[in-house]
């Protein structure tokens, strides 16, 4: 998987979205595969819940969806999630759940993550070796 990167919720969002806060990000998915966490589906699929979207922008969003491969869960990217927690909260650094999952899944498959909220994981860097593209 060395010419992917995963992205994060907020950047596939902004993609979706087509707003121009996804500009910067664009240039940096030029040669990659994008790839997203079964979580980031997930949270996006929830917003079509929370926010009563109907079915023809549900398919807009399915639509989009497609076009990127989903990392699922398996046995190695629990273990990636475990071991990113551990040493966050160690470290007296604690990250969210869904963001250590995303970050579990790069791991999990040696892939950069591209984010908008490098501080949610930076500490994952440093402890885990998660490799973050910076704009």
């Amino acid at each position: 998987m060395n010419d992917f990167l995963v992205i994060d919720t907020d950047v596939a969002s902004y993609l979706f979205k087509n707003s121009p806060r996804a500009t910067p990000f664009q240039t940096k998915l030029e040669g990659f595969r994008t790839a997203l966490a079964f979580v980031s589906v997930a949270e996006m699929l929830k917003w079509t819940l929370k926010r009563h979207w109907g079915p023809r922008k549900i398919e807009q969003l399915e639509s989009a969806l497609r076009r990127y491969v989903v990392i699922p869960y398996d046995r190695d990217t629990a273990w990636e999630w475990a071991r990113v927690t551990a040493a966050c909260q160690d470290a007296g650094r604690p990250i969210a759940a869904s963001d250590a999952r995303v970050a579990a899944a790069a791991l999990r498959h040696d892939v950069p993550l591209l984010t908008n909220n490098l501080k949610h994981f930076e500490a994952t860097e440093n402890l885990c070796g998660l490799k973050l593209i910076r704009l």
